[in-house]
């Protein structure tokens, strides 16, 4: 524990798993101070946040926001800097400059090199095969001309940016997702390659840990048996996988990871975990964690602690979109949502909910103000966090 009690600011509060976590901190007493580019960011009005705040976009406002970081951590008395997505990029890249500021703030991510290695999906890929870990066989591809003659080595196949997330920049022949887009419409180069492997077919997992230094304290793994438009999860069950704990211990000792991260793993009928990909922060994993495993594995760890089997927890808003957009799915969604609990709307906390639904408006009307294409087809997910991603490119 640390000598004073920790005050956590989290960036990046519109994320579902940041309205779990922000929630969760509340809940067992810590003070919180949730930040994001919009005053409507669903875990800026969770209860476990004593105050929110409203900061530059990390992508187009780089400097501004380190510095409104900077400014948060003192004006708060701020010990603890969590965020929740890809803006931790930019917090990596300024480490020194934020550590300079307040050197007794606990920075709770690894360092950018390492944060970048992972990401990056074909330093991943060669990560994994460094480490023995299960991976699908892969061409790295930097023009079109190598896209489609890569795509011409199996008769099934799924291509990927390496910069990419949530199930958007793919390109496949087979399942749900084949013909949404053409090799006509991809340009890979050597700034941002393309993957392309075999197809596998299985069975979808993601797992959640918490590791310091290197030693992973608090770990889940999950399926979800719902996913909105066949890309991200809405509905998030726990299961037993030592598979995904020994494939995520391996990689945070490697890497003597220090924060969260989450694996994508595509299990096939052999019981084989194969590595996809890896996001070095929370996913929703940690919505079946309770508020003190949670809470422990931040500031007090000790010994490992799995998530049990039989957890589940969802996105109500996603489930009912999807049925009323497709009543044929309803059997199906109800089936799927038996027996779980929201992630927006938490006993006694229910202004996410209304949140997740205000912040949209807030969300494209800011994508209008930065002059991007409105008639463009992108995906939900994109639009939500287009501000806050990193692309691999440079950062001042």
């Amino acid at each position: 524990m640390q000598a004073s009690e920790p005050r956590v600011l989290v960036t990046t509060s519109r994320m579902p798993f940041a309205v779990d976590e922000i929630h969760k901190l509340g809940e067992t007493g810590r003070d919180v101070t949730a930040a994001d580019t919009f005053a409507a960011a669903p875990g800026s009005h969770s209860r476990g946040a004593r105050r929110h705040l409203v900061f530059p976009a990390p992508t187009q406002q780089t400097a501004a926001f380190i510095d409104a970081v900077i400014d948060a951590i003192g004006d708060h008395d701020i010990n603890w800097l969590l965020p929740m997505f890809e803006e931790v990029f930019y917090l990596a890249r300024h480490r020194d400059r934020i550590t300079a500021a307040h050197p007794a703030t606990e920075l709770f991510f690894p360092d950018f090199e390492t944060l970048a290695r992972v990401h990056d999906k074909v330093e991943f890929t060669a990560l994994c095969r460094e480490l023995g870990l299960p991976a699908a066989e892969s061409v790295t591809t930097t023009n079109r001309d190598e896209l489609r003659e890569a795509t011409q080595r199996w008769p099934h196949w799924f291509a990927r940016a390496a910069y990419g997330r949530g199930g958007l920049d793919v390109l496949t022949n087979t399942g749900p997702l084949a013909g949404e887009s053409s090799i006509d419409d991809i340009t890979p180069t050597r700034d941002d390659p393309w993957l392309v492997q075999e197809y596998l077919t299985g069975v979808d997992r993601c797992s959640w840990s918490v590791a310091h230094h290197g030693e992973i304290v608090l770990h889940s793994c999950y399926e979800h048996p719902l996913a909105i438009d066949d890309r991200g999860g809405i509905v998030f069950a726990s299961v037993d996988s030592p598979e995904s704990l020994a494939a995520a211990q391996s990689v945070a000792r490697e890497l003597n990871w220090h924060g969260q991260i989450s694996f994508d793993y595509l299990v096939t009928e052999d019981g084989v975990h194969h590595m996809v990909e890896c996001n070095p922060r929370p996913t929703a994993g940690c919505t079946v964690a309770t508020a003190e495993e949670f809470d422990t594995a931040l500031f007090d760890p000790g010994e490992l602690v799995v998530v049990p089997a039989g957890r589940k927890k969802m996105i109500k808003a996603a489930v009912l979109r999807d049925a009323l957009r497709h009543p044929s799915h309803l059997r199906r969604d109800l089936a799927a949502a038996k027996g779980a609990g929201g992630v927006y709307d938490q006993p006694h906390d229910h202004l996410p909910l209304l949140y997740s639904a205000l912040s949209l408006q807030h969300i494209l009307v800011y994508r209008r103000e930065l002059g991007l294409d409105r008639d463009t087809s992108e995906e939900l997910m994109a639009t939500q966090f287009f501000d806050v991603l990193w692309d691999g490119t440079a950062i001042a």
